[in-house]
């Protein structure tokens, strides 16, 4: 079984520039990109056959109206196969919505 410390290493080193941050909290991986990244890192997390995260579950949205990027997209995908969730979140201000 994949653990989520393996999984967070795994995701690092194959997008090592496409991955702003990571962090591992209540049993779940963590993952700040930037927007033009979304598609590539989604991808990846969808076909790459240790990650195998096929089902997007929530697209929300925290607003953080003292920030200049102060929306923050949060995407959370589910892997049923190793029973791993991933969220993935990126900053955009009130002009890119």
């Amino acid at each position: 079984m994949i653990t989520l410390a393996d999984l967070e290493k795994k995701i690092n080193s194959e997008l090592t520039t496409k991955i702003n941050n990571s962090k591992i909290n209540h049993d779940q991986l963590y993952i700040e990109i930037d927007k033009e990244d979304l598609i590539d890192v989604t991808l990846f997390l969808k076909t790459n056959k240790d990650t195998k995260f096929r089902q997007l579950i929530d697209i929300t949205t925290v607003d953080h109206p003292e920030n200049i990027k102060r929306f923050k997209m949060v995407y959370l995908f589910l892997s049923h196969e190793f029973n791993k969730r991933v969220l993935v979140s990126y900053l955009i201000n009130e002009n890119e919505v």
